[in-house]
């Protein structure tokens, strides 16, 4: 009994809601009885080491940088608000006990050694709370884009999906992961000094890319329909009967082109402009990704061992496994489990 209250004295447990990333750390500092440095905030020993740093673009945009190991159990407790704003996060996570985030809706929950690297698209208007155990490393950036900036900037079909994707609560909080070009700019910015004036032109510039490559990615493999409308309606539904095969299926190999050709009812070279032009991607990249993706999602969950991840997805050889997944993200896939 002694030991449960000991923990919980020690949990550090924060309530807050977004309305721009700069006053989030004012928040923070409030919580923790530490004045922020140009809303850059240090974390006492008393938390863990590191620093959270926030940063307004505009008046519709602002960046969270969080790099940080906690000492004790962190829960951090996001409540709603009215404005339905954009959250867009990149999340690198090295746990080593209870990973959780659940909203008013479901639930995620990591258990061991957890690494976990994932782009996440969220919404102010609904709460979220994660926890983090003791010992957990965290490496995130988050940009606010405030309701009115999209309204402005977006297409209006382009504005209703990008609401609706991030109303999906977790539904999407892994389908994500971090790519090899988004790895090489969070590095960046990791790496980059935030109190030097060269440093902090490159982290906007590197802010800004990332946003770009992530939501460029995301439009065009998540959002067919935009640039679809002049297909036939056949050919979207062989498109989809594709797509459903390459991504959904747990295939021992790549299937024949023919064969695709076939079940979409189109010629080879008709499949492969239609669905470069949908999906963003030639036909085996999007079934490489997607497979690939999926070993990421086991290893880092803890499901299977990176032999057994390899084997569900078609390969045999450990090595040419190891070797595809580090040209898809930039690592490999012992660095999860390290």
């Amino acid at each position: 009994m002694i030991k449960l209250i000991e923990e919980f004295l020690f949990m550090v447990h924060f309530t807050y809601v977004v309305r721009d990333f700069e006053k989030f750390i004012d928040d923070w500092g409030r919580f923790l009885k530490i004045k922020p440095d140009n809303h850059f905030l240090s974390l006492p020993s008393s938390v863990g080491n590191g620093y959270f740093y926030g940063k307004a673009i505009n008046d519709a945009m602002s960046f969270l940088v969080m790099k940080a190991k906690f000492n004790d159990e962190i829960i951090l407790e996001r409540q709603a608000v009215d404005e339905t704003s954009l959250l867009l996060y990149f999340i690198q996570v090295d746990a080593k006990g209870l990973y959780q985030v659940s909203t008013d809706l479901d639930k995620v929950e990591y258990n061991g050694n957890v690494k976990r690297r994932v782009v996440f698209i969220s919404s102010t208007n609904y709460p979220i709370q994660v926890q983090y155990s003791k010992n957990t490393e965290l490496k995130l950036i988050g940009i606010y884009f405030k309701h009115s900036l999209l309204r402005k900037f977006l297409k209006k079909d382009v504005f209703h999906y990008l609401k609706e994707y991030s109303q999906s609560r977790l539904k999407n909080s892994d389908k994500r992961a971090i790519v090899k070009e988004e790895d090489i700019l969070l590095r960046e910015i990791f790496e980059t000094d935030i109190h030097d004036e060269l440093g902090k032109i490159v982290l906007y510039n590197r802010i800004l890319l990332l946003v770009e490559k992530v939501l460029n990615r995301l439009l065009i493999t998540e959002m067919p329909i935009a640039k679809t409308k002049k297909l036939k309606e056949e050919d979207m539904d062989g498109l989809k009967e594709v797509e459903s095969i390459l991504s959904e299926k747990e295939l021992e190999k790549f299937p024949s082109i023919n064969n695709l050709s076939r079940i979409a009812f189109m010629s080879s070279s008709k499949l492969k402009k239609r669905f470069k032009e949908v999906y963003g991607m030639k036909l085996y990249e999007f079934y490489n990704h997607n497979r690939l993706s999926k070993a990421r999602k086991w290893i880092e969950t803890g499901e299977t061992n990176i032999k057994e991840a390899a084997y569900r997805i078609g390969f045999s050889n450990l090595s040419n496994f190891s070797k595809a997944f580090k040209k898809e993200f930039g690592f490999l896939p012992s660095q999860l489990v390290a």
